[in-house]
């Protein structure tokens, strides 16, 4: 009996085998491709939102500086007003001080000049004053001219100093607009009404008469401080 030998075909395995692990291939690349999709995806869209947001608050940034510029803007107009203001105010001021000047100055002479001194004229410019007067002998001039050296300004107005101790720190003050009252003021608080005082010129003239006397005939240039 003879014996039969069985053949089988294995081909279509292999090609079933072919075709899945193809199928396996291609859903792995698939995967990947999807992975690498949606990371790109993710990436670009965090990118996108970190460039949205950039730009947000460059484009915020911006107007705050636009908004600044324009509250600067307004400060800046602000100061030059008040600067003008100032300088308005300060014309004034000055104006004021200057037509109260010559009044001042009349009386600060008046309280300076001794009763042995007589005024003839004054001239003023630019606060530069000469005054010419008369006086009974050179010492009434010297009288005169330190008289003018004590008329000064204090904090309650014009006065005369009537007292000066070395060793203290405070200067005894009659206050022209106070009928008399003697008030007390410190070095800094003081300042001269009259400042570079300088006898010019002087020369002595002889009078006839049953009174006949000599006169002294004087020039004296100074400086008035009238607006303070």
């Amino acid at each position: 009996m003879a014996m039969m030998m069985i053949r089988i075909n294995l081909l279509p395995v292999r090609q079933v085998k072919k075709r899945e692990l193809g199928r396996q291939v291609l859903v792995l690349f698939g995967v990947v491709l999807g992975l690498a999709g949606t990371v790109n995806y993710l990436w670009y869209d965090g990118r996108e939102s970190e460039r949205v947001r950039r730009q947000t608050q460059v484009s915020e940034t911006q107007r705050r500086i636009a908004e600044l510029e324009k509250v600067i803007g307004e400060v800046n107009n602000i100061n030059k007003r008040h600067r003008e203001v100032e300088d308005k105010l300060k014309v004034l001021t000055d104006l004021r001080k200057g037509r109260a000047g010559p009044v001042r100055m009349l009386d600060a002479l008046a309280t300076a000049t001794p009763k042995k001194v007589w005024l003839k004229d004054f001239t003023e410019q630019a606060n530069a004053v000469v005054i010419r007067g008369v006086a009974l002998s050179l010492d009434d001039v010297s009288e005169f001219m330190r008289s003018l050296s004590n008329i000064v300004w204090t904090p309650k107005g014009l006065g005369r100093m009537v007292e000066r101790k070395r060793d203290s720190k405070v200067t005894r003050v009659e206050l022209l607009a106070g009928e008399g009252v003697i008030d007390e003021f410190t070095g800094s608080e003081i300042g001269q009404f009259f400042s570079g005082i300088e006898l010019k010129q002087t020369s002595t003239s002889g009078l006839t008469g049953p009174t006949s006397s000599k006169r002294v005939f004087f020039e004296i240039q100074l400086s008035a401080n009238y607006t303070i």
